[in-house]
């Protein structure tokens, strides 16, 4: 990550929040909650996870030996992670007296973290590689004196976990056991290159070295998946940097499988792929022999449909198809043998939104692949699901005693809302979002239907949709709030109560609405009135005047993007970065205020990582119905960085597409390329029109572009158009 001047370094280092004062944006993390400060280790997808939480002068391993593949699939059980030890440094028997930490290498998920004294530094670096969360410490004496250099390792579960050395000065000094809780000789952490390992306590291991002026160490703390005493003499000789090394490049190499962004703002580059790489550490095997994604690390270990929904769905546009389609297979498969679609046996009970979310991942896989087997195998899974809510939503069609129609005329009925969503001070309810997700899921069974010729079904479909459609048009006209001279979405019809969000899903994914629908217009002026100090949206989560970061950019960001409004939507962006920790992580809620102390659900969670990398893919490459755009909600700074911008192997609905383009505000000439197929593929549809977004700064705008680009500038100047394009697109364009 890029870090600017002295403010940013005493953010990370003191957790002091300072305002930037560049003119433009930058990621400085200034508004990170308050430590500890949340990231996993772990190889890509793999159930062998370790919790790491820095704190000023510490740091904390926490884990569990159990996993996922015994617990009933999509049920909201997690695996507790009761193991753990903390990592203390010390100089001469004191904590050090400045901490620091960031990711490795600025993206991947392998912790870098130091402290720095007068006297000398510790740096140590964590690794989830194959068979161990693997410790690297680098000791190094700065001064011009001789030095002692420990590393208190304490265990965090009472007295389980024991040092064996302190029982028996006989036995080994170099491991803390089980001893309770596992077997009891279970090798919870043992550490190798000490020169000596000091006896304080029973439940502490203590690696120490005397360091001469300018002398450096190296040593491991190693914590092994599965050893034992009997492994101890095969852990002492094993290379652990090699294994240490082969984890980077096993993250090095999936994360380059990706499609490439090129961006001016290496800030935004490097917490895009840190995001990237998270889908992967926040997903595993499951019961069943399944990998599925898991909201969080910790409290929310555990699959549901939504978050691996919009994982899968990031994955395919993001070139990576087999990772989208596998990591989400057993969430596609939880249907109950009536048709309900929402996880009838998981988390996602009774929360009418998940058919809807399944929905739009299957029609994203398709549309992203052409993979029509795909679309065939899972088409009976939607035509059931809309079977069904059709049945739900003909117990409401009931008239009140008066005659007259109640708000929840045809919708779905009561249901449990989540994500704050609330009817008064009821977590069950008839909850808008929810019905636009359902009847959407409706819609996707519908044009399903129609593209595999199952014209008798699609026109079954069509009845189910329209009528569902039409019934939460009207609620939404008569249950929506109406203030100050405009209206807006609410949770439910005609109350105020509860978080705002999913209202602005009325328009992406879902389609309930047109981008200039007074509903829209209203619902993110409504947003927009209740902004926090950092820029972001409150009241869209759990916490009535906190912050759920993520929905900054997933409802709000994507629909200013779907309303070519790209300068709210790039604020957004960086507003939501600079809320991440400098590990670029995010707890699920947390107060607006810098340093915030109030963090509620998994903290580390998963739907922030996902909204970023959709916002900035959506910022370069963005479908419209059957237009692509691109640059789209490009911040206007970047352009005169005279830094190339664009993205290479986006996979969209029209193939895979790459453009860059690179502005000089010398000369004012903008110039570039595009990349489209040549052909068009099997069961894809050419893009009608491309529209490429020149978001130059204000004041400026294109002139005129050279004729043999075959593109028309947009009548206010703010882009080229290219119709029924394909094959390679070169222009020069000259601004003023």
């Amino acid at each position: 990550m890029r870090y600017i001047g002295c403010a940013v370094l005493l953010t990370m280092v003191l957790g002091v929040p300072l305002a930037c004062t560049a003119q433009d944006p930058v990621v400085d993390f200034s508004y990170a909650f308050a430590t500890p400060h949340r990231m996993t280790v772990a190889p890509p997808e793999s159930g062998d996870k370790t919790l790491l939480d820095c704190e000023p002068g510490s740091l904390r391993l926490g884990w569990t030996y159990e996993n996922l593949t015994t617990y009933p699939l999509a049920a909201f059980m997690t695996p507790p992670a009761l193991w753990g030890v903390r990592i203390t440094p010390q100089i001469d028997g004191k904590p050090l007296a400045k901490s620091a930490w960031t990711r490795a290498e600025n993206i991947l998920p392998v912790l870098d973290n130091s402290y720095t004294d007068p006297a000398g530094t510790v740096r140590i670096e964590v690794t989830g590689a194959a068979t161990a969360a693997l410790v690297r410490v680098t000791l190094s004496n700065i001064s011009a004196e001789k030095h002692s250099f420990r590393l208190v390792c304490e265990s965090q579960r009472g007295f389980f976990g024991y040092n064996p050395g302190y029982v028996d000065a006989d036995k080994d000094k170099d491991v803390l056991l089980a001893g309770w809780g596992e077997r009891a000789d279970r090798v919870i952490v043992f550490g190798t290159g000490g020169q000596e390992y000091a006896i304080s306590n029973a439940t502490t291991l203590c690696p120490t070295w005397e360091l001469a002026p300018g002398e450096e160490k190296i040593a491991w703390v190693v914590r092994p998946y599965r050893a034992y005493t009997a492994d101890l003499p095969a852990l002492r000789a094993k290379d652990w940097q090699a294994e240490a090394d082969q984890a980077k490049a096993d993250w090095r190499t999936l994360l380059g499988r990706a499609s490439r962004v090129i961006l001016p703002d290496q800030g935004v580059t490097d917490a895009f792929y840190a995001c990237l790489g998270d889908f992967f550490i926040m997903r595993e095997p499951v019961a069943g022999g399944a990998i599925a994604g898991t909201p969080g690390t910790d409290g929310y270990r555990a699959p549901n449909a939504g978050e691996a929904a919009i994982v899968a769905i990031a994955l395919d546009q993001l070139g990576l198809h087999k990772e989208a389609e596998y990591g989400f297979s057993a969430c596609l498969g939880l249907q109950g043998d009536d048709g309900d679609w929402n996880d009838p046996t998981g988390w996602g009970h009774l929360m009418w939104a998940m058919s809807g979310f399944k929905s739009w991942t299957v029609m994203e896989h398709y549309q992203t692949t052409g993979d029509r087997a795909y679309l065939e195998a899972v088409y009976p899974r939607m035509l059931a699901s809309s079977r069904w809510q059709e049945k739900q939503r003909a117990r409401t069609r009931v008239m009140a005693a008066d005659g007259g129609r109640p708000l929840t005329y045809g919708l779905m009925p009561r249901g449990m809302g989540d994500c704050g969503l609330k009817d008064g001070d009821d977590l069950y309810g008839v909850f808008l979002p929810h019905n636009m997700w359902a009847t959407y899921a409706d819609r996707c069974a519908m044009e399903t239907a129609e593209i595999l010729g199952k014209n008798d079904e699609a026109a079954e479909l069509k009845k189910i949709y329209e009528t569902a459609h039409a019934d939460l048009m009207q609620t939404l006209s008569a249950g929506s709030i109406k203030e100050d001279g405009y209206a807006w979405i609410p949770g439910v019809a005609g109350k105020t109560c509860g978080s705002r969000w999913g209202a602005l899903n009325a328009l992406l994914p879902c389609g309930t609405l047109p981008a200039d629908h007074e509903l829209v217009t209203g619902t993110i002026k409504q947003l927009r009135a209740h902004m926090s100090p950092g820029g972001l949206p409150i009241n869209t989560g759990w916490l009535p005047k906190g912050l759920w970061v993520a929905i900054a950019l997933d409802n709000l960001a994507e629909a200013h993007l779907a309303r070519n409004e790209g300068d709210e939507a790039a604020a957004l962006l960086y507003a939501t970065l600079n809320h991440a920790t400098p590990l670029v992580t995010w707890c699920e809620e947390r107060g607006p205020e810098p340093g915030a102390k109030e963090c509620t659900g998994d903290r580390q969670h998963l739907w922030t990582p996902v909204a970023v990398v959709r916002a900035v893919r959506d910022s370069l490459v963005m479908e419209d119905g059957n237009e692509l755009h691109l640059g789209r909600g490009i911040p206007r700074h970047w352009f005169a960085s005279k830094k190339p911008i664009g993205m290479q192997n986006a996979s969209t609905h029209f193939g895979d597409v790459s453009y860059e383009m690179t502005y000089d505000p010398a000369t004012q000439q903008l110039q570039g390329k595009v990349i489209l197929p040549k052909e068009t593929a099997t069961n894809r549809t050419p893009a009608a029109a491309l529209l490429l977004h020149t978001r130059l700064p204000k004041g400026l705008r294109l002139l005129s572009v050279n004729p043999t680009s075959g593109a028309t500038i947009l009548p206010d100047g703010t882009g080229l158009r290219w119709e029924m394009p394909k094959g390679e697109l070169t222009f020069i364009a000259a601004a003023g």
